[in-house]
C-alpha cells in the first residue's frame, strides 16, 4: 500500500513538473510576444514621427515658395498640425524625457508658430517670418536626419525599446543612440514679445504719419536707419499686406541687413541681419543701455522694457511706448543686438506703427490700493503699474500687478475705470529670459 501511495506522489510531482515547464514556456512566449508586440507599436511609432516630420519638413519648403495665397495658408495649417501629430509620437516614446524634451519642444513651437502665422491673416509670408519658418525647417532638417541614423543604428546593433536589451534601462548611453541623437541639435528659441504681443490691429495703421515716400527716398532712409553710405543700399521688393513697404538689403563692413520701409511715412518696419551666431562678450546691462540709446536716437520717445532674450550671440528686448508714466502695450518694438558689437542689427515695429498715437483720459478712476482689493491674496505682489491693454479691438486703461504663485510669475490686470478684472498673463523665467506657456 505504502508503494502505491509512492508510486502516485511521485507522478503527481512529475505532473506537477510537466505542467510548471509547459507553464513557464506558454508564460514566456507570451512574454516575448507581448515585447514583439510592444516593441512592433514602438518602432512603428517611431517611423510614423519621422515620416511625418519628413512631411512638415516639405510642407514647409512649399510655403515658402508659394504665390497663392489661400495655397499658403493650407500649407502652413498642415505644418502646425503635422508638427503636433510628431510632438505626440515623439512624446508617445520610452525615451528620457530629459533628453528629448528639446526635440518635443521644437514641434510644439512650430506648432504654435504655423497657428500664429494664420492669426496674422496676411496675404504672404514677411521676409522675417519666412525665415523664422526656414530656420524652423533647418532644424527640422538636422533633427531628422540625427533620428534616422540613430534609428539605422539601432537597427544594425539589434537594439530595442523592449525585450532582452530593455532600451531605458541599460546605463550604457551607445544603447540609446536616439536619445543622443535628439541631444546632439542646436534648437533655436522663438521670442516672445510680451504681455498681448499677439493681438494683433486689424484697424488702418495709425502710426506711420503722413506722405507716400518714393523707392529713391526708401534707400536713403534705409542707408541712414542702418548707419551706412547710401550707396550700399539696393532695393530687393515690395511688400503689400496692411502695411505696404519697401525691402531695402544694405552691405555693412561686418555684414548685410535686410529693412522694409513703409511706402506710407517711410518708417523702417522692420530690420533683421542675413548671419547670426555672434560671440558673446557683452551682458544683459550693456544691451539694455544701447538699445534705449538706439531708441531715443531715433525718435521712438520714453519706452519702457518689458521683455528680454539672449541666444546665438544676441540679444532681443521688447520694449512699449510710454505716456505720462503709462505703458502703451499696443506700441510694442522689439529692438536686436550683436553681443560681440552692441551693434543694433535687427527691429520689429509693426504694433508700434500700427498703434501709435496720443491717448487720452489717461487718468485711473480706481486708485491701486483700489485695484489691489480685486488682487487674488494667494498672489504675493513684486509690483504694479498703470498700463493700457488691447482686448477685442479696444484698449482699456488698467494697473498691472505682477506677481508669484506656486513658482509661477504672474501679471494680472484690474480695470482703472470699473475696477474688475481684465486678464490675466501667465508667464514662466527661464534662464535665456521670460517666455509665455
Amino acid at each position: 500500500m505504502q508503494k502505491k501511495h509512492c508510486i502516485l506522489l511521485c507522478s503527481l510531482l512529475a505532473l506537477c513538473a510537466v505542467l510548471a515547464a509547459a507553464y513557464a514556456v506558454t508564460a514566456e512566449r507570451e512574454s516575448a510576444r507581448n515585447a514583439g508586440l510592444l516593441e512592433d507599436a514602438c518602432r512603428g511609432t517611431l517611423m510614423s514621427a519621422l515620416a511625418g516630420m519628413e512631411q512638415v519638413r516639405a510642407d514647409i519648403d512649399k510655403a515658402l515658395v508659394s504665390a497663392d495665397a489661400g495655397r499658403s495658408a493650407q500649407l502652413i495649417s498642415r505644418v502646425g498640425s503635422g508638427a503636433a501629430a510628431v510632438q505626440g509620437g515623439l512624446s508617445a516614446l520610452p525615451l528620457a524625457h530629459s533628453a528629448m524634451g528639446d526635440a518635443v519642444k521644437l514641434c510644439n513651437q512650430l506648432s504654435d508658430y504655423a497657428d500664429s502665422l494664420l492669426a496674422k491673416g496676411t496675404a504672404a509670408l514677411s521676409p522675417e517670418d519666412a525665415g523664422t519658418l526656414a530656420q524652423l525647417g533647418g532644424v527640422c532638417d538636422s533633427l531628422l536626419l540625427a533620428l534616422r541614423k540613430a534609428e539605422a543604428e539601432m537597427e544594425a546593433g539589434d537594439m530595442r525599446f523592449a525585450g532582452e536589451a530593455v532600451y531605458m534601462a541599460d546605463a550604457d548611453e551607445s544603447a540609446r543612440p536616439l536619445e543622443r541623437a535628439a541631444e546632439s541639435i542646436a534648437y533655436p528659441t522663438l521670442i516672445y514679445d510680451g504681455p498681448f504681443s499677439d493681438v494683433v490691429s486689424e484697424d488702418a495703421p495709425r502710426g506711420l504719419g503722413e506722405g507716400q515716400i518714393t523707392r529713391e527716398e526708401a534707400l536713403r532712409l534705409a542707408a541712414e536707419f542702418a548707419g551706412a553710405p547710401a550707396e550700399n543700399a539696393a532695393f530687393t521688393q515690395e511688400s503689400g499686406g496692411a502695411i505696404p513697404a519697401y525691402c531695402v538689403r544694405v552691405e555693412q563692413a561686418d555684414g548685410t541687413l535686410h529693412l522694409a520701409v513703409t511706402r506710407q511715412g517711410g518708417q523702417v518696419l522692420w530690420m533683421f541681419p542675413e548671419t547670426a551666431g555672434f560671440s558673446a562678450v557683452y551682458g544683459l546691462e550693456e544691451c539694455k543701455e544701447a538699445a534705449q540709446r538706439f531708441l531715443e536716437e531715433h525718435g521712438y520717445g520714453p519706452m519702457a522694457l518689458t521683455f528680454w532674450q539672449m541666444y546665438g550671440g544676441m540679444a532681443t528686448l521688447s520694449y512699449a511706448a510710454v505716456q505720462e508714466d503709462v505703458v502703451l502695450y499696443p506700441d510694442l518694438v522689439k529692438v536686436q543686438l550683436r553681443l560681440d558689437t552692441l551693434a543694433v542689427v535687427g527691429l520689429e515695429a509693426r504694433h508700434y506703427l500700427s498703434s501709435h498715437v496720443p491717448r487720452f483720459g489717461l487718468s485711473p478712476a480706481v486708485s491701486r490700493q483700489e485695484a489691489r482689493q480685486a488682487v487674488s491674496d494667494r498672489l504675493r505682489i513684486s509690483g504694479s503699474r498703470l498700463c493700457v491693454i488691447p482686448m477685442n479691438r479696444q484698449e482699456y486703461l488698467c494697473w498691472e500687478f505682477t506677481g508669484e504663485y506656486g513658482g509661477q510669475t504672474y501679471y494680472v490686470y484690474i480695470d482703472a475705470v470699473t475696477g474688475r478684472q481684465r486678464d490675466i498673463q501667465r508667464l514662466v523665467i527661464r534662464p535665456d529670459g521670460p517666455r509665455a506657456e
